[in-house]
């Protein structure tokens, strides 16, 4: 496609914009464009552990340093009008506005822009889910839930045209798992706050939330998705990925009641063994995985039978905790298929 030269004057920035939108959707009234440059260099990051504005200020270093950017926004004509709204590049048209007003070079007056022919909001959805789901630029986990969910939801796509969207079923689970969790998150744990503001860390718990052990272990101990988001916001599960052991915790009456009376990391130190022998206990994590591999090879199937037709033991709590463990560094290594 080709690639124009637009004014910057002419380019609007996307309120719409998903990586502001939790942020947006608090405001009483709409958003100006000043607010959605100063938005965005907040919510610019996609690590949470890392500060949002030294991102920000990273890439507007690197814009400026050379002289300009290398790959083009894209943005659709505005009806009526002259102008555009910017789909894809919102952050660097920000930066962009911010070294105009620094400085008088004529090169931060127009920016490279793909222009669409005409507006199509479901392949504008398209270029956001490519770009920043699937693509080199993720928003922050909540950000792409609550996009997914008003997809879903609000704009009436069908989870087939999504994962269409998203390259196929590759990352299923991951997106179901992520318009649930926010529904979830909505449902039974916003209300809870009483106008505090949502730390939207606490996604990750509703994340996990939707793994089928974490679900079952709730009901068979006889709660619900609301005793779960009390226990999120009454801070009984910290850190946060001990929601994962939910089932060993739930399935063992001393640490079940350890942890209603405090908190997971409480209950985990009365699940906590020491090793059985100084081999295992000095063991490195090498010789540990590869024994686990030939050990889970060699099963019997008997032995494998009794596995799954006892879900609570804590011979398949270990199991499953171990999977978790390994498919997040599957995940990163692109072993995991998400299916």
């Amino acid at each position: 496609m080709e690639i124009r030269q637009i004014p910057l004057e002419r380019l609007e920035l996307d309120t719409r914009n998903p990586r502001i939108g939790p942020l947006v959707a608090s405001l009483e009234t709409a958003p100006n464009s000043e607010w959605v440059v100063m938005a965005l260099g907040r919510y610019s990051s996609d690590d949470e552990e890392k500060s949002t504005a030294t991102s920000y200020s990273s890439l507007k270093e690197s814009i400026k340093a050379s002289g300009g950017i290398v790959q083009p926004i894209i943005a659709a004509p505005i009806a009526g009008t002259d102008r555009f709204v910017v789909i894809e590049g919102n952050t660097r048209v920000a930066i962009y506005k911010e070294l105009a007003g620094e400085s008088d070079d004529a090169i931060w007056l127009t920016v490279p822009t793909i222009v669409r022919d005409e507006s199509d909001e479901k392949g504008e959805h398209a270029i956001r889910l490519q770009a920043h789901l699937v693509g080199p630029r993720p928003w922050r986990p909540y950000a792409k839930a609550k996009y997914l969910h008003d997809l879903y939801h609000d704009e009436k796509l069908s989870l087939t045209e999504i994962h269409a969207i998203c390259g196929g079923t590759g990352r299923r689970r991951e997106i179901e798992e992520y318009i649930e969790a926010y529904a979830d998150m909505q449902r039974h744990y916003v209300g809870l706050l009483n106008g505090a503001p949502l730390d939207q860390s606490r996604f990750s718990a509703f994340v996990e939330l939707q793994k089928p052990p974490v679900l079952a272990a709730l009901t068979a101990h006889g709660f619900s998705k609301t005793d779960f988001a009390k226990w999120v916001n009454d801070d009984r599960l910290s850190p946060l990925q001990t929601v994962r052991q939910l089932p060993r915790i739930l399935a063992h009456s001393q640490a079940r009641q350890r942890f209603l009376s405090r908190n997971a990391g409480e209950a985990l130190k009365v699940l906590e063994q020491p090793a059985s022998t100084e081999v295992i206990r000095d063991a490195s994590v090498e010789q540990l995985a590869a024994a686990l591999a030939v050990k889970m090879r060699s099963l019997t199937w008997p032995e494998a039978n009794a596995i799954l037709q006892d879900r609570e033991s804590r011979l398949t709590q270990a199991i499953v905790d171990c999977y978790f463990e390994l498919r997040s560094i599957c995940k990163q290594l692109d072993l995991d298929e998400n299916e």
